[in-house]
């Protein structure tokens, strides 16, 4: 019986295909990927690289997202850099989220380690201590025109809303040199109005000399003594509002 050399070419032709396509395959999956990165588990024990953004969307009411733990205190529950790691802290105890972020060489912005954003409130903090800051400046409270730097509250208001422990400091107090034979000093300063609220005493003993009156106007202020001084003298004032 003759062979069928039809069939045996579509069978050759069949297998060689199917090698080809093998070999195809297994080149692409070698080849790095160049247009877009695949996606991959995230793996335990593992450290997980990404180039895209990785996010994930709770749906369910009522649900947490996502839920970091340890069983142990000596480290961060959820820890989160960016950029150089130099100065990172080496211990985390006690500590649920830890944020970290290098100094900003820039001198009109800053490196932020945790920054909470919200139209109502960016950051709540509860407890014993709500809010602890700890540093060269421990906390930074910073406004829009027009707005308030630190708001103290205490809403029974029968209580203290802001404790000091240690020394106050104001930019809006001082101290000047009134000389001798003078009995007023006008002093500027913006943001006084008619409405603002200074006091205003003698820094220096000089009998039957003091303060009589203080003035505000827009801004500036003037202090008025009961007679002229016949030495000179410090004045010292502060200004509420």
């Amino acid at each position: 019986m003759a062979l069928d050399t039809t069939t045996l070419r579509s069978r050759r032709a069949l297998l060689t295909a199917a090698a080809g396509g093998a070999a195809a395959m297994a080149a692409s999956a070698a080849a790095p990927f160049v247009v877009s990165a695949a996606p991959t588990p995230m793996l335990t024990e593992t450290a997980n690289t990404s180039v895209a953004l990785t996010s994930l969307t709770q749906s369910a009411a009522g649900a947490v997202a996502f839920k970091a733990r340890t069983t142990n205190t000596d480290a961060a529950a959820l820890l989160g850099s960016t950029g150089d790691e130099t100065n990172i802290a080496t211990d985390t105890s006690w500590t649920g989220v830890y944020g970290w972020s290098p100094a900003n060489p820039s001198p009109d912005f800053f490196g932020t380690g945790l920054w909470g954003d919200s139209d109502d409130v960016g950051t709540y903090g509860s407890g014993t201590i709500g809010v602890m800051g700890d540093g060269a400046i421990g906390v930074v409270g910073r406004a829009d025109t027009g707005g308030i730097g630190v708001r103290a509250l205490n809403f029974d208001q029968t209580h203290v809303a802001l404790e000091v422990i240690g020394k106050a400091k104001f930019s809006r107090s001082g101290r000047r040199s009134l000389g001798t034979g003078k009995s007023s000093l006008k002093i500027t300063m913006p943001g006084v109005t008619s409405q603002s609220l200074v006091f205003a005493v003698l820094g220096s003993n000089r009998a039957n000399r003091y303060v009589r009156a203080v003035v505000a106007t827009t801004g500036s202020f003037t202090i008025y003594l009961n007679a002229s001084l016949q030495s000179p003298s410090w004045v010292l004032y502060f200004v509420v509002n």
